[in-house]
């Protein structure tokens, strides 16, 4: 597989590299273009048209313009002459009895017939329609009498379409054809499209046209086609097309009927109809859109006879750069022998002003070359073609006329001064003599902007089997020519979008890092100077994707030509890229700042008047929920394990309510009474004291991993290893139970450490994670959405539209922030984030730590050792009841902590104080005194 892939991509790279090769070494006549609009009168001139048929008759000496499609849209039948002496515009006049003529079409396939004395015409076949519809009949125009006649031909050719490929030579000399008697002209057929349906450009039909064309014999003329096929040539419509002698050039066009220039193709096809055979030079000039081909008919060199001109056209600059040439009047030449490309740079038309001026570029133009100058006193001192209409790049049709003048001399590279340069300055006008013409010779190709893509072609709707071959399009490697943006915005808005995300990541990152916001803690001097950093970049941020989003608005403008029934509607948010991006700007930059704000009002509004933070508010209430019932923490600004007090002395407290397991890890109530106790003491004045060597709390937690964990938990504790009298020597003080237990897991967990003191060393575990405030998770949730979302849509829009090395850029960094998003959840930083909390859970419910195992204690019944103990959580026997009171004590089999917890809540006070005196009564129970434990006073004064 990676063989055939590497395969592949060198047949791609090379078919590349050979479309890029250009020709210096052509000789080519001197060209120059002149504008004529201004030189033309007659009231009847055509109105703007594109894909109009056009033709030339030297007898008459009028230019003929037939048929195209209107600025409306629409296909027009109205005929319109140009007569090249009076430069005058007129209709034809045709005899009363023969007013018949086509009816409305566009995009046909058009040729003079020139033979002998028998036919004086132009010949149209098929065409586009009104209403789309594909024609196939055949009408020719007689220039002696200015009248149309439908030609006669039987069934059995072409199928209707538009946009073929073909027409007629009409150097070429007519041939006597030896089943329809009479000289006979040969029009030729390949490709196009019926709307549905591409045909194939190997199925070519030639349409061998006799008979006599006159006013008294109108329906004399007649024709029938036959059927060749050549190679296996993709499908192709609206290609750039000419017919030099028996030989169809078709250059680009589209193997789908889509109407915008992203399926233009880069290729080009030399099919030779007479031996059958097909050659296709590789591309150089950039894939135009209807673009004009001719052939150069200046016979002042022989080679010339072997070049073909391709003319105007429109281009995507935003794939492809083309070096300005379509500008300024670019004449692309194709040796049709060698398969050579060469690109020149014209002189143009210097009118009054004495700037040179060139048609703009566009699409679907009618041309005509004919072998001597059109206009002018010295017509024989050079060719014209004369060029008339199209579509620009902004939609607008057209209804000027220009001629391509080459004019008879020989230019290369190494001279670029022919004969007739002389010493003057630029001529203009219909007798320009080509003084001070002289081309210019462009030495590289088009080249693209993002490399063009390479596509697989299938010809589809031919009657042969056409075979696939790959072909070079305009069309960008990121995917299929529909989803090519159609619209273009300034530069400054593809810079500043991705670059207010560029900016915005790292500001995210920092404020969740180093703000007390997320972390809980006071905002040190150095956190808070990557705060204000992460401020100031998310302030450049706003303001960048702010300005991104009001140039997308004010300079978008149409990379493609669109009639003006599309241009006369708007072109804003047509695009899912505009929309989307819209979208996802006003959810980040608009609805999360205000659900910030939001959540900011809603926190200092629950604070009440107190002005405590959340954190002293947390630490407060992990500290009164504590089992040291009797004092009030006070906020501090020590850490997490240090747990500072107050409480007042001598207060005594009424009795414990029981010795249940339930009990020795619940929270008391005295605790709330204590606390209230100590609020109205210190609101009286008393000076208080600070107890610093109290035990941290330990607390029983659920099984769920989304609950805070605690690696110490999952050890089992036994309570035969406690001197029972040591549980018992005051039950009323402060939980000297819990005091016990927690010394023996201390001791167990952190071994003395000889030269310091309790109040030294850390007691505990951490205070457990807990998840944001809803409306704070809600507004997490959303700001990484959104901003996920615009950086898809920007990685998108790179991808299509910017080099490769931009969209790898973007890529890693976003890659970056996540991955760095990721690692420091994982590490637990910061505290108030979903993902740490998430994280930090998962980790505790997968820490199991090892049980810790306890000698065996002299002082049990039956020498058992302390495994067996009756206060461990699952008892390896079971007692035998005293009495059936005693016996419901316990439950059938083993019993799990939480199964006692459930229990002993659901018992009332009474029940479960004698369950208690009747366990311990079956106990031996040493009496012995000891001391109350030492409390530290740090502020005895």
């Amino acid at each position: 597989m990676a063989q055939r892939s590497l395969l592949v991509f060198l047949l791609h790279f090379l078919a590349f590299a050979h479309g890029q090769s250009i020709s210096t070494s052509i000789t080519v006549p001197p060209l120059q273009w002149i504008n004529l609009t201004s030189l033309l009168q007659g009231s009847t001139h055509p109105p703007a048209l594109k894909d109009a048929s056009i033709g030339y008759d030297e007898t008459s000496r009028n230019v003929i313009i037939f048929g195209g499609e209107s600025e409306g849209g629409f296909a027009q039948s109205q005929t319109y002459l140009l007569n090249m002496d009076s430069l005058s515009w007129s209709v034809p006049n045709p005899p009363p009895s023969l007013q018949s003529t086509p009816s409305a079409r566009s995009a046909a396939i058009a040729g003079c017939d020139f033979a002998a004395s028998n036919r004086h015409g132009f010949v149209v076949v098929g065409g586009k329609g009104d209403n789309s519809n594909s024609l196939s009949d055949v009408w020719e125009f007689d220039f002696n009498n200015q009248f149309w006649a439908q030609v006669s031909v039987p069934q059995g050719g072409p199928s209707a379409r538009w946009g073929a490929a073909g027409g007629i030579d009409f150097r070429t000399t007519p041939v006597q054809d030896p089943v329809v008697a009479g000289p006979n002209n040969t029009i030729f057929l390949a490709g196009g499209t019926n709307g549905t349906m591409v045909n194939s450009l190997s199925t070519i039909w030639r349409l061998n046209i006799s008979g006599t064309l006159s006013s008294n014999l109108p329906n004399d003329s007649s024709g029938y086609w036959d059927e060749i096929t050549v190679g296996n040539l993709p499908s192709r419509t609206d290609t750039g097309d000419v017919v030099l002698s028996q030989q169809i050039i078709a250059i680009g066009g589209c193997d789908s009927d889509s109407g915008d220039a992203s399926c233009v193709k880069q290729d080009s096809y030399v099919i030779n109809a007479q031996t059958r055979t097909q050659i296709s030079p590789g591309g150089c000039p950039a894939p135009r859109t209807n673009p004009v081909v001719v052939p150069n008919v200046n016979g002042n060199s022989t080679s010339f006879t072997s070049q073909i001109f391709l003319l105007l056209g429109t281009i995507d600059e935003t794939l492809w750069s083309d070096d300005g040439g379509l500008e300024k009047g670019e004449v692309a030449i194709l040796d049709v022998n060698t398969g050579s490309w060469s690109r020149v740079l014209p002189s143009g038309d210097p009118g009054s002003s004495g700037t040179q001026a060139f048609p703009s570029p566009r699409k679907g133009s009618s041309a005509f070359a004919y072998t001597s100058a059109l206009v002018g006193g010295s017509r024989s001192n050079a060719a014209d073609t004369i060029i008339f209409g199209g579509q620009d790049a902004s939609g607008q049709y057209l209804s000027d006329v220009w001629i391509l003048r080459a004019y008879s001399g020989t230019i290369t590279s190494s001279n670029l001064q022919w004969s007739g340069y002389g010493t003057g300055a630029l001529e203009t006008g219909i007798d320009a003599s080509g003084a001070h013409v002289t081309v210019e010779f462009m030495t590289k190709c088009a080249s693209a902007l993002s490399t063009a893509s390479t596509s697989t072609s299938t010809s589809s709707g031919s009657s042969k089997p056409s075979s696939t071959s790959t072909s070079t399009s305009s069309s960008p490697p990121s995917g299929s020519p529909s989803t090519l943006p159609l619209y273009d915005t300034s530069f400054y808005h593809k810079l500043f979008a991705p670059l207010s995300l560029t900016l915005f990541l790292p500001a995210l990152l920092l404020f969740r890092m180093f703000s007390s916001s997320f972390n809980g803690d006071a905002t040190p001097t150095k956190a808070a100077l990557w705060v204000y950093l992460s401020a100031i970049l998310t302030i450049a941020s706003y303001g960048m994707g702010i300005a991104a989003l009001a140039l997308s608005f004010t300079t978008i403008s149409t990379v493609r030509s669109l009639t003006k029934r599309d241009s006369s509607s708007s072109i804003i948010l047509k695009t899912g890229h505009g929309q989307a991006g819209l979208a996802f700007f006003i959810c980040l930059y608009g609805l999360v700042p205000i659900l910030v704000f939001l959540s900011v009002y809603l926190r200092r509004r629950s604070g009440g008047s107190s002005g405590e933070t959340e954190i002293a508010m947390e630490n407060d209430r992990d500290h009164t929920n504590s089992e040291d019932s009797g004092e009030k923490v006070a906020t501090s600004s020590r850490g997490p394990d240090a747990s500072i007090t107050l409480s007042r002395p001598g207060s005594p407290r009424p009795p414990s309510q029981s010795l249940s397991t339930s009990n020795m890890m619940r929270v008391s109530n005295d605790g709330r009474l204590s606390s209230a106790s100590d609020s109205d003491s210190l609101a009286s004045g008393q000076r208080g004291f600070e107890v610093v060597n109290r035990p941290t709390r330990r607390r029983k937690h659920s099984d769920s991993w989304l609950t805070p964990g605690d690696a110490s938990q999952h050890a089992q504790r036994t309570l035969a290893g406690i001197d029972w009298l040591q549980r018992r020597r005051s039950l009323n003080a402060v939980d000297e139970l819990d005091y016990a237990i927690t010394q023996v897991i201390r001791s167990h967990q952190t071994p003395s450490n000889p030269g310091t003191t309790d109040v030294l060393v850390p007691s505990g575990p951490s205070r457990p994670m807990n998840f944001p405030p809803l409306i704070e998770t809600i507004v997490h949730v959303l700001l990484h959405m959104f901003l996920l979302g615009l950086c898809i849509i920007a990685l998108i829009a790179l991808w299509s539209r910017a080099p490769r090395a931009t969209f790898a850029a973007f890529l890693a960094w976003t890659a970056c922030f996540y991955g760095a998003l990721i690692l420091f959840a994982w590490h637990g930083r910061p505290r108030h984030s979903i993902l740490a909390v998430v994280f930090s859970r998962l980790q505790s419910q997968s820490y199991h730590p090892a049980v810790v195992s306890e000698p065996p204690t002299p002082s049990r019944p039956n020498g058992e050792g302390v495994a067996d103990g009756p206060y461990l959580h699952q008892p390896s026997y079971r007692p035998v009841a005293s009495d059936m009171h005693d016996g419901t004590s316990y439950t059938q089999g083993h019993r799990s902590m939480d199964d006692d917890d459930d229990e002993d809540q659901d018992e009332d006070e009474d029940t479960r104080q004698q369950r208690i005196e009747n366990e311990i009564g079956r106990r031996e129970v040493s009496i012995v005194t000891v001391p109350k434990r030492k409390l530290w006073i740090t502020n005895p004064s």
